[in-house]
Protein backbone atom coordinates (compact mmCIF):
# COMPACT_ATOMS: atom_id res chain seq x y z
CA UNK A 1 0.00 0.00 0.00
CA UNK A 2 1.16 3.26 -0.89
CA UNK A 3 1.26 5.71 1.85
CA UNK A 4 1.13 9.41 1.27
CA UNK A 5 3.93 11.55 2.53
CA UNK A 6 2.08 14.85 3.51
CA UNK A 7 2.09 16.35 6.63
CA UNK A 8 -1.25 15.35 8.72
CA UNK A 9 -1.12 16.51 12.76
CA UNK A 10 -3.97 14.36 13.80
CA UNK A 11 -2.54 11.38 11.81
CA UNK A 12 0.90 11.87 14.29
CA UNK A 13 -1.07 12.07 17.32
CA UNK A 14 -3.42 9.05 16.49
CA UNK A 15 -0.14 7.47 15.96
CA UNK A 16 1.22 8.46 19.51
CA UNK A 17 -2.08 7.16 21.39
CA UNK A 18 -1.39 3.34 19.47
CA UNK A 19 2.33 3.66 20.82
CA UNK A 20 1.45 4.56 24.48
CA UNK A 21 -1.62 2.79 25.03
CA UNK A 22 -2.61 -0.28 21.79
CA UNK A 23 -4.64 -2.56 24.11
CA UNK A 24 -6.60 -0.25 26.02
CA UNK A 25 -10.14 0.82 25.37
CA UNK A 26 -10.99 3.88 23.00
CA UNK A 27 -14.27 3.44 22.01
CA UNK A 28 -16.95 1.28 23.92
CA UNK A 29 -20.35 0.92 24.01
CA UNK A 30 -22.53 -0.89 27.34
CA UNK A 31 -21.67 -4.09 25.29
CA UNK A 32 -18.59 -3.91 22.57
CA UNK A 33 -14.87 -2.45 22.92
CA UNK A 34 -12.29 -1.22 20.49
CA UNK A 35 -8.80 -0.73 21.28
CA UNK A 36 -6.60 1.49 19.60
CA UNK A 37 -4.63 -0.81 18.26
CA UNK A 38 -7.80 -2.28 17.08
CA UNK A 39 -9.23 0.87 15.28
CA UNK A 40 -5.36 1.53 13.64
CA UNK A 41 -5.56 -2.17 12.21
CA UNK A 42 -8.91 -1.39 10.87
CA UNK A 43 -8.01 1.60 9.19
CA UNK A 44 -4.67 0.31 7.89
CA UNK A 45 -7.18 -2.36 6.22
CA UNK A 46 -9.39 -0.14 4.67
CA UNK A 47 -6.44 1.94 3.69
CA UNK A 48 -5.32 -1.05 1.48
CA UNK A 49 -8.57 -1.39 0.02
CA UNK A 50 -8.48 2.26 -0.92
CA UNK A 51 -5.56 2.20 -2.30
CA UNK A 52 -6.64 0.06 -5.79
CA UNK A 53 -9.15 2.95 -6.27
CA UNK A 54 -5.98 4.99 -7.25
CA UNK A 55 -7.17 8.10 -6.39
CA UNK A 56 -4.46 10.86 -6.36
CA UNK A 57 -4.10 13.15 -3.14
CA UNK A 58 -6.70 15.85 -2.34
CA UNK A 59 -9.36 13.95 -4.18
CA UNK A 60 -12.65 14.30 -1.84
CA UNK A 61 -14.27 11.40 -0.31
CA UNK A 62 -17.68 11.14 1.02
CA UNK A 63 -17.96 9.15 4.44
CA UNK A 64 -20.85 8.24 6.01
CA UNK A 65 -21.65 5.36 8.92
CA UNK A 66 -23.87 4.80 11.92
CA UNK A 67 -22.50 5.41 15.51
CA UNK A 68 -19.07 3.70 16.70
CA UNK A 69 -15.62 2.97 14.90
CA UNK A 70 -16.58 2.87 11.83
CA UNK A 71 -16.60 6.68 10.76
CA UNK A 72 -12.97 6.70 12.95
CA UNK A 73 -11.42 4.02 10.82
CA UNK A 74 -12.77 5.44 7.79
CA UNK A 75 -11.72 9.10 8.49
CA UNK A 76 -8.39 7.06 9.35
CA UNK A 77 -7.84 5.42 6.11
CA UNK A 78 -8.97 8.21 3.99
CA UNK A 79 -6.31 10.80 5.32
CA UNK A 80 -3.69 8.11 5.22
CA UNK A 81 -4.42 7.94 1.13
CA UNK A 82 -4.11 12.03 1.53
CA UNK A 83 -7.81 12.10 0.36
CA UNK A 84 -10.03 14.18 1.92
CA UNK A 85 -13.10 13.25 3.98
CA UNK A 86 -16.25 14.85 3.18
CA UNK A 87 -18.43 14.06 6.35
CA UNK A 88 -22.11 13.24 5.75
CA UNK A 89 -25.16 12.45 7.77
CA UNK A 90 -25.15 8.68 7.83
CA UNK A 91 -29.24 9.49 8.48
CA UNK A 92 -29.48 11.77 5.42
CA UNK A 93 -31.76 10.80 2.93
CA UNK A 94 -29.83 8.78 -0.10
CA UNK A 95 -30.60 11.33 -3.04
CA UNK A 96 -29.95 14.12 -0.90
CA UNK A 97 -26.80 13.31 0.35
CA UNK A 98 -25.53 12.08 -3.38
CA UNK A 99 -26.52 15.30 -4.83
CA UNK A 100 -24.47 17.21 -2.44
CA UNK A 101 -21.60 14.97 -3.24
CA UNK A 102 -21.90 15.40 -7.16
CA UNK A 103 -22.42 19.04 -6.60
CA UNK A 104 -19.36 19.19 -4.43
CA UNK A 105 -17.14 17.11 -7.36
CA UNK A 106 -16.71 14.02 -5.09
CA UNK A 107 -14.95 11.23 -6.76
CA UNK A 108 -15.77 8.21 -4.61
CA UNK A 109 -18.43 7.85 -1.53
CA UNK A 110 -17.01 5.56 1.35
CA UNK A 111 -20.35 4.11 3.32
CA UNK A 112 -21.52 1.59 6.08
CA UNK A 113 -24.37 0.47 7.43
CA UNK A 114 -22.40 -1.10 10.32
CA UNK A 115 -21.43 1.28 13.31
CA UNK A 116 -19.07 -1.63 14.47
CA UNK A 117 -17.87 -3.20 11.58
CA UNK A 118 -16.54 -6.67 11.19
CA UNK A 119 -14.27 -6.65 8.59
CA UNK A 120 -13.32 -4.02 5.44
CA UNK A 121 -16.04 -5.49 3.30
CA UNK A 122 -18.69 -4.04 5.57
CA UNK A 123 -17.97 -1.02 3.51
CA UNK A 124 -18.79 0.15 0.25
CA UNK A 125 -17.07 2.32 -2.10
CA UNK A 126 -18.88 3.80 -5.33
CA UNK A 127 -17.31 6.00 -7.44
CA UNK A 128 -19.28 9.19 -8.59
CA UNK A 129 -19.18 11.37 -11.69
CA UNK A 130 -19.55 14.10 -10.87
CA UNK A 131 -19.54 17.24 -13.45
CA UNK A 132 -15.93 18.35 -12.27
CA UNK A 133 -13.96 16.33 -9.88
CA UNK A 134 -12.93 18.57 -7.44
CA UNK A 135 -9.00 18.59 -5.50
CA UNK A 136 -8.23 20.12 -2.72
CA UNK A 137 -4.87 20.81 -1.22
CA UNK A 138 -4.25 17.27 0.32
CA UNK A 139 -3.46 18.61 4.02
CA UNK A 140 -7.01 19.43 4.07
CA UNK A 141 -8.22 17.55 7.14
CA UNK A 142 -12.15 17.35 6.18
CA UNK A 143 -14.60 18.66 4.80
CA UNK A 144 -17.49 19.94 6.54
CA UNK A 145 -21.10 19.92 5.09
CA UNK A 146 -23.51 23.30 5.71
CA UNK A 147 -26.51 24.09 4.10
CA UNK A 148 -25.58 28.31 3.68
CA UNK A 149 -28.34 30.56 3.36
CA UNK A 150 -30.14 29.77 -0.13
CA UNK A 151 -30.36 26.06 1.54
CA UNK A 152 -27.68 24.31 -1.50
CA UNK A 153 -24.97 22.35 0.47
CA UNK A 154 -22.05 24.41 0.59
CA UNK A 155 -18.54 22.28 1.64
CA UNK A 156 -16.00 24.17 4.39
CA UNK A 157 -12.50 22.55 3.79
CA UNK A 158 -10.58 22.66 6.92
CA UNK A 159 -6.99 22.35 7.13
CA UNK A 160 -5.91 19.59 9.57
CA UNK A 161 -3.57 22.10 11.60
CA UNK A 162 -7.04 24.05 12.09
CA UNK A 163 -8.81 21.11 13.27
CA UNK A 164 -6.21 20.81 15.45
CA UNK A 165 -5.68 24.00 16.20
CA UNK A 166 -9.62 23.93 17.82
CA UNK A 167 -9.54 20.64 19.44
CA UNK A 168 -6.64 22.39 21.37
CA UNK A 169 -8.17 25.66 21.94
CA UNK A 170 -11.45 23.93 23.43
CA UNK A 171 -9.70 21.57 25.59
CA UNK A 172 -8.01 24.54 26.85
CA UNK A 173 -11.38 26.61 27.32
CA UNK A 174 -13.26 23.27 28.97
CA UNK A 175 -10.36 21.94 30.75
CA UNK A 176 -10.70 18.46 29.05
CA UNK A 177 -7.70 15.69 29.58
CA UNK A 178 -7.02 12.86 28.06
CA UNK A 179 -8.64 10.98 31.07
CA UNK A 180 -12.20 12.35 29.80
CA UNK A 181 -14.68 9.80 29.13
CA UNK A 182 -16.65 11.50 26.25
CA UNK A 183 -20.36 10.86 25.79
CA UNK A 184 -21.76 10.57 21.99
CA UNK A 185 -24.92 12.22 22.59
CA UNK A 186 -24.76 14.20 19.18
CA UNK A 187 -24.09 12.87 15.67
CA UNK A 188 -20.15 12.23 15.05
CA UNK A 189 -19.81 13.59 11.64
CA UNK A 190 -21.28 16.96 12.29
CA UNK A 191 -19.12 19.53 13.08
CA UNK A 192 -20.56 19.75 16.50
CA UNK A 193 -19.93 15.77 17.17
CA UNK A 194 -16.61 15.81 15.06
CA UNK A 195 -14.59 18.68 16.89
CA UNK A 196 -15.91 17.64 20.55
CA UNK A 197 -15.79 13.82 20.29
CA UNK A 198 -14.44 12.21 17.27
CA UNK A 199 -10.88 14.22 17.78
CA UNK A 200 -10.43 14.34 21.48
CA UNK A 201 -10.06 10.27 21.37
CA UNK A 202 -7.86 10.14 17.89
CA UNK A 203 -5.58 13.17 19.43
CA UNK A 204 -5.60 12.46 23.25
CA UNK A 205 -6.64 9.06 23.22
CA UNK A 206 -9.97 9.95 25.77
CA UNK A 207 -12.36 7.38 25.50
CA UNK A 208 -15.57 7.98 23.27
CA UNK A 209 -19.01 6.07 24.84
CA UNK A 210 -21.33 5.32 22.12
CA UNK A 211 -24.87 4.02 23.07
CA UNK A 212 -25.91 0.89 22.40
CA UNK A 213 -29.44 1.31 21.94
CA UNK A 214 -31.12 3.84 19.23
CA UNK A 215 -33.56 6.58 21.01
CA UNK A 216 -33.07 9.94 22.43
CA UNK A 217 -32.22 9.14 26.22
CA UNK A 218 -30.01 6.06 25.34
CA UNK A 219 -26.79 7.84 25.58
CA UNK A 220 -27.57 8.66 29.59
CA UNK A 221 -27.95 5.01 29.96
CA UNK A 222 -24.53 4.20 28.48
CA UNK A 223 -22.80 7.04 29.52
CA UNK A 224 -23.74 5.81 33.52
CA UNK A 225 -22.66 2.12 32.61
CA UNK A 226 -19.14 3.76 31.63
CA UNK A 227 -18.54 6.42 33.87
CA UNK A 228 -18.86 9.37 31.02
CA UNK A 229 -17.58 12.30 32.40
CA UNK A 230 -17.91 14.73 29.25
CA UNK A 231 -21.61 15.51 27.83
CA UNK A 232 -22.25 17.27 24.43
CA UNK A 233 -26.09 17.99 24.05
CA UNK A 234 -28.45 20.17 22.35
CA UNK A 235 -31.25 22.43 23.65
CA UNK A 236 -33.88 20.21 22.20
CA UNK A 237 -32.72 17.10 23.74
CA UNK A 238 -32.19 19.28 27.44
CA UNK A 239 -35.97 20.49 26.71
CA UNK A 240 -37.72 17.41 26.25
CA UNK A 241 -36.13 16.43 29.85
CA UNK A 242 -37.12 19.22 31.71
CA UNK A 243 -40.84 18.79 29.95
CA UNK A 244 -41.10 15.55 31.56
CA UNK A 245 -42.71 14.49 34.56
CA UNK A 246 -40.37 11.59 35.60
CA UNK A 247 -37.22 11.99 33.48
CA UNK A 248 -34.47 9.74 33.30
CA UNK A 249 -31.59 10.39 36.07
CA UNK A 250 -28.53 12.03 34.63
CA UNK A 251 -25.32 10.37 34.86
CA UNK A 252 -23.39 10.81 38.32
CA UNK A 253 -19.96 10.77 36.68
CA UNK A 254 -20.79 13.53 34.25
CA UNK A 255 -19.07 16.37 35.89
CA UNK A 256 -19.46 18.63 32.40
CA UNK A 257 -22.43 19.08 30.09
CA UNK A 258 -21.94 21.55 27.36
CA UNK A 259 -24.75 22.91 24.76
CA UNK A 260 -24.85 23.92 21.62
CA UNK A 261 -26.21 23.72 18.00
CA UNK A 262 -29.11 26.47 18.50
CA UNK A 263 -29.85 28.69 21.40
CA UNK A 264 -30.25 27.15 24.82
CA UNK A 265 -32.67 29.46 26.49
CA UNK A 266 -32.96 30.89 30.27
CA UNK A 267 -35.71 28.84 30.88
CA UNK A 268 -34.67 25.49 29.94
CA UNK A 269 -30.99 25.98 31.73
CA UNK A 270 -32.71 27.16 34.69
CA UNK A 271 -35.03 24.78 34.83
CA UNK A 272 -32.14 22.05 33.82
CA UNK A 273 -30.15 23.08 37.12
CA UNK A 274 -33.22 22.98 39.36
CA UNK A 275 -34.28 19.11 37.61
CA UNK A 276 -30.47 18.04 38.33
CA UNK A 277 -28.78 20.72 40.52
CA UNK A 278 -25.68 21.21 37.92
CA UNK A 279 -25.19 23.95 35.44
CA UNK A 280 -25.24 23.64 31.61
CA UNK A 281 -22.59 25.24 29.91
CA UNK A 282 -23.70 26.80 26.77
CA UNK A 283 -21.02 26.24 23.70
CA UNK A 284 -20.97 28.53 20.57
CA UNK A 285 -19.19 27.57 17.79
CA UNK A 286 -19.61 27.47 13.82
CA UNK A 287 -18.44 24.71 10.79
CA UNK A 288 -16.49 27.40 9.42
CA UNK A 289 -14.05 28.28 12.45
CA UNK A 290 -14.94 25.60 15.30
CA UNK A 291 -15.70 27.30 18.61
CA UNK A 292 -16.23 30.98 19.16
CA UNK A 293 -17.21 31.21 22.97
CA UNK A 294 -17.53 29.12 25.83
CA UNK A 295 -19.48 29.58 29.11
CA UNK A 296 -16.61 28.20 31.47
CA UNK A 297 -18.87 29.40 34.92
CA UNK A 298 -21.95 27.64 33.88
CA UNK A 299 -24.82 30.34 34.04
CA UNK A 300 -24.83 32.23 30.50
CA UNK A 301 -27.68 30.61 29.05
CA UNK A 302 -29.62 32.01 32.11
CA UNK A 303 -28.02 35.25 31.61
CA UNK A 304 -28.77 35.47 28.01
CA UNK A 305 -25.56 35.20 26.42
CA UNK A 306 -23.22 32.60 25.02
CA UNK A 307 -19.95 33.16 27.30
CA UNK A 308 -17.07 34.75 26.85
CA UNK A 309 -14.61 33.88 23.98
CA UNK A 310 -12.89 30.78 23.45
CA UNK A 311 -8.91 30.39 23.64
CA UNK A 312 -7.13 31.49 21.10
CA UNK A 313 -9.83 33.01 19.46
CA UNK A 314 -10.40 36.86 18.65
CA UNK A 315 -14.13 38.36 18.07
CA UNK A 316 -15.50 41.52 17.18
CA UNK A 317 -18.41 43.28 15.78
CA UNK A 318 -18.68 44.82 12.34
CA UNK A 319 -19.24 48.64 13.16
CA UNK A 320 -22.03 48.81 10.07
CA UNK A 321 -23.97 45.53 10.15
CA UNK A 322 -23.40 44.08 14.07
CA UNK A 323 -22.19 40.85 12.53
CA UNK A 324 -19.91 38.92 14.66
CA UNK A 325 -16.19 38.32 13.24
CA UNK A 326 -14.02 35.78 14.12
CA UNK A 327 -10.02 35.44 13.79
CA UNK A 328 -8.55 32.36 14.84
CA UNK A 329 -6.47 29.67 13.56
CA UNK A 330 -8.98 27.05 13.81
CA UNK A 331 -10.85 28.63 10.86
CA UNK A 332 -11.47 27.06 7.17
CA UNK A 333 -9.92 27.90 4.35
CA UNK A 334 -12.86 28.67 1.80
CA UNK A 335 -16.10 27.40 0.99
CA UNK A 336 -16.48 24.77 -1.93
CA UNK A 337 -18.08 24.52 -4.41
CA UNK A 338 -17.55 28.45 -4.76
CA UNK A 339 -15.12 30.50 -2.58
CA UNK A 340 -17.10 33.82 -0.48
CA UNK A 341 -15.31 36.83 0.48
CA UNK A 342 -16.86 35.77 4.49
CA UNK A 343 -14.19 32.91 5.04
CA UNK A 344 -10.72 32.44 4.68
CA UNK A 345 -7.13 33.97 5.49
CA UNK A 346 -7.96 33.35 9.14
CA UNK A 347 -10.84 35.32 9.41
CA UNK A 348 -14.70 34.32 9.31
CA UNK A 349 -17.41 37.06 8.97
CA UNK A 350 -20.35 35.21 10.60
CA UNK A 351 -24.25 36.28 9.74
CA UNK A 352 -24.95 36.03 13.27
CA UNK A 353 -25.61 39.26 14.64
CA UNK A 354 -24.53 40.13 18.74
CA UNK A 355 -23.32 42.54 21.17
CA UNK A 356 -20.82 42.65 24.12
CA UNK A 357 -22.56 41.83 27.21
CA UNK A 358 -19.73 42.62 30.03
CA UNK A 359 -16.95 40.54 28.65
CA UNK A 360 -19.42 38.16 27.63
CA UNK A 361 -21.12 37.53 24.00
CA UNK A 362 -25.11 38.07 23.25
CA UNK A 363 -26.79 36.83 19.94
CA UNK A 364 -29.45 38.99 18.38
CA UNK A 365 -30.11 36.82 15.73
CA UNK A 366 -29.19 36.30 11.94
CA UNK A 367 -28.51 39.28 10.09
CA UNK A 368 -30.68 37.72 6.86
CA UNK A 369 -33.36 36.91 9.53
CA UNK A 370 -34.04 40.92 9.73
CA UNK A 371 -37.55 41.86 8.43
CA UNK A 372 -37.95 45.36 7.39
CA UNK A 373 -41.71 46.39 8.35
CA UNK A 374 -42.47 50.69 7.50
CA UNK A 375 -38.61 50.73 6.28
CA UNK A 376 -37.84 49.89 9.83
CA UNK A 377 -35.40 46.69 10.91
CA UNK A 378 -37.25 44.35 12.84
CA UNK A 379 -35.27 41.15 14.90
CA UNK A 380 -37.48 38.36 14.85
CA UNK A 381 -35.31 37.09 17.97
CA UNK A 382 -36.82 40.44 19.74
CA UNK A 383 -40.47 39.13 19.00
CA UNK A 384 -39.81 35.76 19.94
CA UNK A 385 -38.21 35.97 23.23
CA UNK A 386 -41.54 38.49 24.48
CA UNK A 387 -43.77 35.41 22.92
CA UNK A 388 -41.78 32.77 24.80
CA UNK A 389 -43.08 34.54 28.32
CA UNK A 390 -46.47 33.59 27.08
CA UNK A 391 -48.32 31.42 29.53
CA UNK A 392 -48.97 28.21 27.01
CA UNK A 393 -46.59 28.97 24.69
CA UNK A 394 -43.60 26.47 24.73
CA UNK A 395 -41.40 27.14 21.80
CA UNK A 396 -41.92 29.81 18.87
CA UNK A 397 -40.49 31.00 15.85
CA UNK A 398 -41.45 34.44 14.03
CA UNK A 399 -40.20 35.00 10.37
CA UNK A 400 -41.16 37.48 7.65
CA UNK A 401 -43.93 36.91 5.34
CA UNK A 402 -45.02 38.62 1.73
CA UNK A 403 -47.08 41.64 2.24
CA UNK A 404 -48.22 44.61 0.19
CA UNK A 405 -44.56 46.69 0.84
CA UNK A 406 -42.76 43.85 -0.63
CA UNK A 407 -40.68 40.73 0.19
CA UNK A 408 -40.44 39.72 3.88
CA UNK A 409 -42.45 43.07 4.92
CA UNK A 410 -44.78 41.41 7.83
CA UNK A 411 -44.65 39.16 10.89
CA UNK A 412 -45.68 36.39 11.23
CA UNK A 413 -45.84 34.31 14.87
CA UNK A 414 -45.07 30.50 14.27
CA UNK A 415 -46.20 29.23 17.88
CA UNK A 416 -46.18 26.34 19.66
CA UNK A 417 -49.01 25.76 22.17
CA UNK A 418 -50.26 21.99 22.89
CA UNK A 419 -54.23 21.73 22.53
CA UNK A 420 -54.84 25.58 21.00
CA UNK A 421 -54.61 27.70 24.06
CA UNK A 422 -53.03 30.26 22.67
CA UNK A 423 -54.84 32.11 19.52
CA UNK A 424 -53.81 35.38 17.02
CA UNK A 425 -56.43 37.32 19.74
CA UNK A 426 -54.35 36.64 23.00
CA UNK A 427 -50.86 37.28 21.34
CA UNK A 428 -51.69 40.45 19.73
CA UNK A 429 -53.03 41.41 23.43
CA UNK A 430 -49.76 39.97 25.13
CA UNK A 431 -47.24 42.11 22.78
CA UNK A 432 -48.94 45.27 22.20
CA UNK A 433 -48.06 46.60 25.74
CA UNK A 434 -44.66 45.20 25.19
CA UNK A 435 -43.73 45.48 21.81
CA UNK A 436 -43.29 48.76 19.19
CA UNK A 437 -46.82 48.58 16.68
CA UNK A 438 -44.63 47.97 13.66
CA UNK A 439 -43.19 45.04 15.66
CA UNK A 440 -46.38 43.39 16.21
CA UNK A 441 -47.07 39.75 14.56
CA UNK A 442 -49.61 40.34 11.75
CA UNK A 443 -50.48 36.95 11.19
CA UNK A 444 -50.33 33.53 14.05
CA UNK A 445 -49.52 29.82 13.17
CA UNK A 446 -50.84 28.01 16.30
CA UNK A 447 -49.05 23.97 15.79
CA UNK A 448 -48.28 21.71 18.50
CA UNK A 449 -44.42 21.66 18.13
CA UNK A 450 -41.65 23.42 15.89
CA UNK A 451 -39.96 20.73 14.04
CA UNK A 452 -36.68 20.71 15.05
CA UNK A 453 -33.44 18.64 13.59
CA UNK A 454 -31.51 16.32 15.72
CA UNK A 455 -29.76 19.13 16.59
CA UNK A 456 -31.88 21.12 17.71
CA UNK A 457 -31.88 23.48 14.88
CA UNK A 458 -35.26 24.62 13.53
CA UNK A 459 -36.05 22.70 10.20
CA UNK A 460 -36.46 25.45 8.22
CA UNK A 461 -38.27 23.02 5.26
CA UNK A 462 -40.61 21.44 7.43
CA UNK A 463 -41.65 24.27 9.11
CA UNK A 464 -42.59 26.01 5.62
CA UNK A 465 -44.56 22.93 5.16
CA UNK A 466 -46.53 22.95 8.22
CA UNK A 467 -47.10 26.51 7.92
CA UNK A 468 -48.90 26.03 4.62
CA UNK A 469 -50.40 22.89 5.61
CA UNK A 470 -51.98 24.98 8.68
Amino acid sequence: MAVATFPDPILDAFAAVVARRPDEPLIASPARRWSAGELDRAAAGLARRLAEESLPPGRLVGLAAPPGPALLAGYLALRRLALVPVLCDSSEPTPDRLAALDRLGVALFLWTGQGWPEATGAWVASRRAPAREAEVSPTTGAVKLSSGSTGLPRGIAVPAAALLADDAQLAESMGLAAEDRLLAAVPLSHSYGFSSLVLPALVRGSLLVVPEERGPFAPLAAGAALGATFLPTVPALLGALVRLARPPAWPATVRLTISAGAPLSPETAAAFRARYGRPVHVFYGASECGGIAYDREGGAAERGTVGEPVAGVEIALDEESGRLIVRSPAVADGYLPEPAPDLGGGRFRTGDLAQWQGREVRLLGRADDLVIVRGKNVNPREVEEVLRALPGVSDVCVLGVDGPEGPRSLLRAVVAAPGGAVGYRRVLDFCRPRLAEHKLPKSVVVVDELPRTERGKLDRSALAALVDSA
